[in-house]
């Protein structure tokens, strides 16, 4: 019941306060709730934005490491809403740089990106992730008291932020954005902190795989050469062979072959001893193999002091020429082999045989051996240190 003191329509009054506040509170709650569900779906679509992009960086593994680079940094810029960034490549030494790759926005806006080179001595704070070895922000650049001044043509930086990119306690790569408009917080270095360790982890498996590429080409390499004189050996011989056989029958050239034997090489073992043996083995080697003068030639080991010479594309007559040079120039390295009715020095003996390989068939690789090694016998015959050429195949 109403008090007789009390004002007509003072009930009245509070209950419309009362219900102008709940409504207050709650349209402030509600604009609350609605900011709250815009920074989840703004953070859900940048996860989504994020991962679409680093789904992509992991499938441009056929690209080369600059385009690689450029995605990436051009994507950390992006998704921190940054104005320009870079990811470099550290050197061995850990005091410089031995790749720099910038932003798209960077090589638009600032000149001095061609003209860097620089040294941890001589690099400013944006240089402080390699340094310490941990990301660093800074939110208020120019009054950063370490700061140094920029290169001419540079950009001037309002916000900047570093990471480093560690492989164990070595830090690989640094990855950097710049200008943000607003600071750069926790969400930023995570960003790029995904793009530089994806990235150097794609540099790196490829990296390895290059490197096993290369390890087992030199062990095929090694596999090809005779472990004394570093030539072919008799496998490679074999195979070499065969691709130049097939070629002469489509092109319908000759190939031609010579058999190189170290003339008396027994006994020179046996007076000079079998180190000086393995010293002669090589030196004939080497002329040998400056005698395989294009890529259809090829100098190998035959086996013990014989050597073989197989010249694709030549003839009969080019051939016989080449192996009499070869003989000259063997006599002129002036190993001496003192021996009774011998020349004083090392001489090779070699044999000649070419053949015009058909479709047909009937001719063969032990074919051209043998009408080679014929003619090396009567190299040998004639008195050796000299070349014979086999009659036509």
């Amino acid at each position: 019941m109403k008090r007789k003191d009390e004002p007509e329509g003072r009930g009245s009054e509070d209950e419309v306060s009362l219900l102008r506040r709940d409504l207050e509170a709650a349209r402030r709650l509600l604009e609350l709730e609605v900011q709250e569900r815009r920074r989840a779906e703004l953070s859900f679509r940048l996860n989504e934005d994020r991962l679409d992009a680093l789904l992509k960086l992991s499938e441009m593994r056929e690209s080369s490491i600059e385009e690689l680079a450029q995605y990436a940094i051009d994507e950390a810029v992006r998704l921190t809403g940054s104005a320009i960034g870079y990811i470099h490549l550290v050197n061995q030494a850990q005091d410089g740089f031995s790749s720099y790759f910038w932003s798209k926005g960077s090589r638009e806006v600032c000149a001095a990106v061609e003209t860097m080179d620089y040294s941890i001595v001589h690099a400013g704070i944006w240089a402080d992730s390699l340094r310490l070895a941990r990301p660093v922000i800074h939110n208020d650049y120019p009054s950063e008291p370490t700061r140094r001044g920029l290169p001419q043509g540079h950009l001037a930086l309002t916000r900047h932020m570093g990471v480093p990119v560690l492989a164990g306690a070595r830090v690989v790569a640094v990855g950097g954005v710049a200008n943000k408009p607003s600071p750069y917080d926790g969400a930023d270095l995570r960003q790029l902190l995904l793009f530089t360790r994806r990235l150097w982890a794609i540099i790196d498996a490829r990296r390895a795989e290059e490197a096993l590429v290369d390890a087992n080409a030199e062990l095929s390499r090694l596999a090809s050469l005779d472990g004394l004189t570093g030539i072919a050996n008799r496998r490679a011989l074999d195979q070499f062979f065969e691709l130049q056989w097939r070629a002469a029958i489509r092109e319908e050239s000759e190939v031609s072959l010579l058999m190189i034997d170290i003339d008396c090489f027994k006994d020179f073992n046996d007076r000079y001893g079998h180190l000086e043996g393995d010293t002669t083995l090589k030196l004939v080697a080497g002329a040998v193999a400056r005698a395989a003068r294009r890529p259809t030639d090829l100098a190998a080991r035959y086996g013990g002091e014989e050597f073989a010479l197989v010249l694709a594309r030549t003839s009969a007559e080019k051939a016989f020429a080449i192996a009499r040079a070869l003989v000259s120039e063997v006599a002129g390295l002036g190993i001496v082999h003192e021996r009774e009715g011998g020349p004083g020095v090392v001489m090779v003996s070699i044999g000649v045989a070419s053949a015009a390989p058909c479709r047909e068939g009937g001719q063969d690789f032990e074919g051209l051996v043998a009408a080679a090694d014929a003619a090396l016998y009567e190299a040998k015959r004639q008195g050796k240190g000299r070349a014979a050429l086999a009659a036509s195949l």
